[in-house]
């Protein structure tokens, strides 16, 4: 029974991302209407449920502007929306690289050179810092070097199919050759396994899933700042060569860009406190 509940879920969810396939960007503006299949990661302060039962977040909320200007700006008479939540993020990535037409992807996905090869991008709407982490009682690194010995006892947790992991196993290919690795799903799982096990987990998070954990309570929890990492770019994805990419190029980057409007600036604050709002905003 359960078999055959599971591949019929597949069905649906199949079914239901086919449904704009064939509806190219060209398409939606000669008809004036649309039907965006949008596949997103669970995943505070992206993209959640508040405490009404609203989906909310700061990339729900940026497609949701969107979709409001092509009811606008673009004289759309219709644009549905089929939300398809997830809990890890490959299988958002997967359903987007797998698919064509009006399919989007919001994952808190960075923008890297090996990912254009198989989806597109938006232009970029947040900064972003990798922190590797750990329990405060652990030695705060000096280097690299300091690694092996540091982290010896330790298992190392991250999430698959991330920029995050491919940072990992740089890590361990240079510098901890015996690195043991644990994968969970959910990103803010990172944070809480190395908070709540004594000296047990290290990790690679972002900025934002580090401040959520630490924003409802106190933690035993450290960063190695010689290893973060920035200069890294969140974008929303799209198939491969979708000329729906026209569409959001122009919604980002008319005028002076959504990320330099009042709009966008009350999506960050609505979501996120003062102390990183001024780390992850691009103007």
């Amino acid at each position: 029974m359960l078999k055959r509940i599971t591949l019929l879920s597949f069905f649906v969810v199949f079914c239901v991302s086919n449904l704009s396939a064939q509806q190219s960007w060209q398409q939606a503006q000669a008809d004036k209407k649309c039907d965006i299949v949008v596949h997103y990661l669970e995943n505070f302060p992206f993209a959640y449920t508040d405490g009404e039962g609203k989906l909310t977040g700061i990339e729900i909320d940026i497609f949701n502007h969107f979709v409001t200007w092509l009811e606008k700006t673009k004289e759309f008479s219709s644009v549905k929306t089929t939300y398809l939540p997830e809990t890890d993020f490959e299988k958002v990535y997967n359903h987007v690289k797998s698919a064509q037409g009006a399919v989007v992807g919001l994952a808190s996905v960075t923008v890297t050179r090996e990912r254009q090869q198989e989806v597109s991008f938006s232009p970029p709407y947040l900064k972003n810092i990798s922190l590797l982490i750990s329990n405060t009682e652990t030695p705060s690194l000096r280097s690299y070097d300091d690694i092996p010995k540091s982290f010896a006892e330790m298992t190392a947790v991250v999430n698959r199919g991330t920029v995050l992991e491919k940072q990992l196993m740089e890590i361990k290919k240079k510098h901890h050759p015996t690195m043991r690795v644990n994968y969970v799903e959910r990103p803010s799982e990172v944070v809480k396994l190395v908070a709540e096990t004594k000296g047990k987990y290290y990790g690679y998070v972002d900025l934002l899933t580090y401040w959520a954990y630490l924003k409802n309570q106190p933690a035993n929890l450290k960063i190695h700042r010689i290893a973060s990492l920035d200069q890294q770019r969140f974008a929303m994805i799209l198939p491969k060569d979708s000329d729906w990419q026209q569409a959001f190029n122009e919604f980002f980057e008319a005028g002076f860009g959504f990320t330099a409007t009042e709009a966008y600036a009350n999506i960050l604050k609505k979501h996120l406190g003062y102390e990183v709002v001024k780390s992850v905003e691009l103007y």
